[in-house]
This record gives structure tokens, sequence and C-alpha cells, in this order.
């Protein structure tokens, strides 16, 4: 695959995750519309638990459909890896359904502080279910580079689940049930479908040798794809026991905004590279390619993370009629942690190249409960401050650990010079608009924007760029200007 067809695709994960992620920020409106602030924040527990049950469910089994897909392609034999990898997270699902049924409703109820059916603990289950299963059939156009049907599948999803929760929440007001029922709807009418399509195109065939390689190779990855929702989750219990189920609702929040940057950059970027990176292995230019991506990726996130800051000074007032207005400045505190994930990323890649995916599931493992130990006693000491410090914690450890680790792998050279500066950068433009979001908007909007625009200048005028990528910049500002001159 060309750096082309990387950037392309990029662009339509891109435009496929914002439709299913922004979906779930769109949804905020009719949570908080037609829940009470104590059951969106059971519902938002819930479904960070859905992110749990995903991880479990998946078994490292979009890894390593990634990871085989050239083989398998070469050798004729597609239907074995999608037949195999769809079986195993069948079976693990029912598997975890049947360990949910022996959970007594008593306990839940202790836990959440709340009457919990067992029936809501189930309907959990199954989103998780469907959500991994339709997320790892959308695979199979991430590993052929079609980009194009992953997008419009995830937009179709995505105004599916927003016509089915509305119907559920206004017209027939089944509250936390009909959200629940939406996502199993949704997501599992786009798994169907999917997988009757590939099924006529590739076939599907289940092979106990494929299904037993593919699983050795991707049980050690549910740490280190769970170690995210695993820390955020359990910081939710933690804030839901030691202080409210409100926090919760605040902290969900300023999670969710916070993490845009991850839905528009971060988690397209990595679809798309992980494919790229498996299927240029050989490619001798590889590590110098890798080594720019890392700058081009830190550049990107602090821009994009100023653009949140930006927008989001005026539009957090107006999420529940201002009150979740205290979750801005929570945003300040998670969006650089978040950046690691990136590395995180990047650092798993390099590592599974050689196929050594336990070392990846052992760092994690590490860090998770490291930092769920640190989230358990910060959270009661600290209340919100102390979930925050877990998973912070959690984000920068793992991806300072998993690249460190994935640089021995396959060594790639960081460009420090580059780095530094954006790093110093990002320090001065998060405390000044720290410092301005105690202002008014007229003065907050002014000032900001007079930064931003020294900021920009600054790195382009400087030697920040090379020549090359300067030519790039002016010829993407050539077409925008020729495209608003002929709109």
């Amino acid at each position: 695959m060309k750096t082309k067809s990387f950037s392309k695709n990029t662009l339509y994960y891109a435009t496929g995750i914002i439709a299913i992620r922004f979906t779930t920020f769109l949804l905020i409106p009719l949570y908080t519309e037609y829940l009470s602030k104590a059951d969106y924040g059971l519902l938002a527990t819930l479904l960070f638990t859905t992110e749990i049950i995903i991880t479990i469910n998946d078994v490292g089994m979009r890894s390593a459909f990634m990871r085989f897909f050239p083989e398998f392609q070469s050798k004729n034999k597609l239907s074995e890896l999608i037949g195999s990898t769809v079986l195993i997270n069948i079976l693990v699902g029912i598997l975890l359904v049947g360990i949910a049924l022996l959970i007594p409703e008593s306990y839940l109820s202790t836990l959440f502080q709340v009457e919990v059916l067992e029936n809501v603990i189930i309907l959990t289950i199954l989103v998780g279910i469907f959500r991994t299963l339709s997320l790892n059939i959308l695979s199979y156009f991430r590993a052929k580079n079609q980009g194009n049907y992953y997008m419009l599948i995830s937009i179709i999803s995505s105004i599916i689940l927003i016509i089915t929760t509305w119907i559920a929440l206004k017209f027939l007001n089944w509250g936390i049930i009909g959200v629940l029922y939406s996502q199993i709807f949704s997501f599992g009418l786009a798994w169907l479908f999917v997988l009757i399509w590939i099924s006529l195109k590739d076939g599907i065939k289940i092979d106990s040798k494929t299904s037993s390689m593919l699983f050795k190779f991707g049980y050690p990855l549910i740490l280190a794809t769970s170690g995210t929702m695993l820390v955020n989750t359990s910081g939710n219990y933690f804030l839901g026991a030691f202080r409210s189920l409100e926090e919760v609702a605040v902290l969900a929040v300023a999670y969710k905004v916070a993490t845009i940057g991850i839905m528009v950059l971060i988690a397209p970027f990595q679809l798309a590279y992980e494919p790229y990176v498996f299927n240029n292995k050989n490619n001798p230019d590889l590590k110098n390619i890798i080594s720019k991506i890392i700058s081009y990726i830190t550049i990107a996130y602090l821009a994009v993370s100023i653009l949140i800051l930006f927008v989001f000074k005026y539009l957090m007032n107006l999420i529940g009629n201002g009150g979740y207005s205290d979750a801005y400045i929570l945003v300040f505190l998670m969006l650089p942690a978040l950046g690691f994930t990136a590395i995180n990323y990047i650092g798993q890649s390099q590592i599974h190249l050689n196929n050594k995916t336990k070392t990846t599931g052992f760092i994690s493992f590490i860090v998770t409960i490291l930092s769920i130990a640190i989230s358990y006693f910060g959270t009661k000491a600290y209340g919100t401050y102390g979930t925050i410090l877990g998973i912070n914690l959690y984000l920068v450890l793992s991806g300072l650990a998993l690249f460190y680790y994935g640089n021995k792998e396959f060594p790639v050279a960081v460009e420090y010079k580059r780095t530094i500066i954006i790093f110093c950068l990002g320090i001065i433009l998060f405390a000044v608009f720290y410092i301005l979001s105690f202002y008014s908007n007229l003065i907050f909007y002014a000032i900001s924007v007079v930064v931003i625009l020294i900021s920009s200048f600054g790195l382009y005028f400087s030697n920040f760029f090379f020549v090359e990528e300067k030519k790039q910049i002016n010829n993407v500002i050539n077409k925008f200007l020729k495209f608003a001159k002929l709109s």
C-alpha cells in the first residue's frame, strides 16, 4: 500500500469513526433530556462496562485478523480466517453471558447504590458482544484497504442508532433499557449485513488449526486492549461508590469531550496504520516513515486538542442546560495523557511485527494493576481528580513502556528536536487557554485566536518544517483557496 493510499484510507476511517463515536456524543442531549442525572451516571457506567466486554470478547481477534490477512489472502484461504475469528468471538460471547447469569442482582444494586435488575446486566453484555462482532467484521474492509465501505457502513449504522434511541426514549419511555435495546439492534444489524456480504464474496469456513493459532496470538492482547477501559470503568465504579453518580455523569461528559481527539485523529490513524505496517514490513524505508509519522501525529494531536478547548469553552455550557459546565476544566487534565494512545499503538505494532503479543500483554497487565490501585486510593482521597490521576497514569506509562520495548524489536529513530518543540508549545498553549477560561467568552475567543495564529505562523516560518513539508502545506492551502474561489 502506498503512502497516498494510507492517507486516503485514514480520511475514510476518520469519517466512519466520527460517525460512530460522534453518535455517542450526539446522544448526550437525548440522555440528559430523558434520563435523570443519576440514571445517566448509571448508563455511563454500563456503557463503560461494554467497552471492557468488547476487549474481552474480542480476544485480540481484530489484531490477529490484520496481522495474518496478507498470508491467508496469498494462500486463497480468507474464508478460514473470517470463519475462525467469528467463531471465537461468538463462543467467548456465550461464555460471558453464562458468567453474567451467575451474578446476583443484590450485589449489583449494592455496587451501584441503586436498584439494578439482572436483565440490565445481560443487555449490557449483549451490547458489548454485538459491538465486538460489528467492529471485527469491519476489519475485513480495513485489511482490503476499502475504507470507503467501512465509512458507509459506519454512517448507516450510526443513523439507525440515533433514530432507534430517540424512539425508545421519547415515544416508548423505556429509559436505560431502551438505550441498550437500541444499541443491540443497531450493531447487530450492521454485523449481520456485512457477514452476509462477505460470505457471498469470500465464503466462511471454520478450521480448528486456524482457530487455535489465532487464539494463541490474540489472547495475550486482552489486557493490552482492555487496560484503558478497565482503568476507566473501575475509576467510575470507585467514583460512584466513594462520591456520587452525579460526579460520574460529569466525568463521563468530560471524557467524551476529551476523547474527540481520539475519535477524529488517533483512532482512524490506528485503523490505517496497522495494515500499512504489516503490509510493508519488508519495506527498507518503513523505519524512516514511522519516524516522521510520530512527529506528524504529535503536532496534529496538539492542534486537535487546542481546537477542542477552543470550541467547548462555549458548547460545554449548552450540555444539560449548563449542568455539566464543570466538566470543561476536567478536559484540560485529560487531553495531554490521551495523546499517548498514539504512541501506545505504534509501540504495539513494532512488537507485533515479531508476533510477541505476550510482551504487550505483560506490560499492559502490570501498568493496569498499578493504575487501578492508584485510581482506588486517589478517588477515595480526591474524588474525580483521583480518578483522572489513575486514568492518566495508565495512558502515559503504557504508551511509553510499549514504545520503549517496541523500539527494541523494531528500532525507529525519534525526531527529538521537533518532539521537544511540540511538547513545549503544548505546555504554553494549555496554560494560556486555562487562564483565559476564567474570563468571558469575548475575551477568551479574541485572545485565543491571536495566540493560535501566532503559534501557527511561528511554526511555519521557523525551521520546524522541512522544505518538502512546506511544499505539501502550500499545496494544501492553494487547493483550499482554489476550492473556496470556485465555490
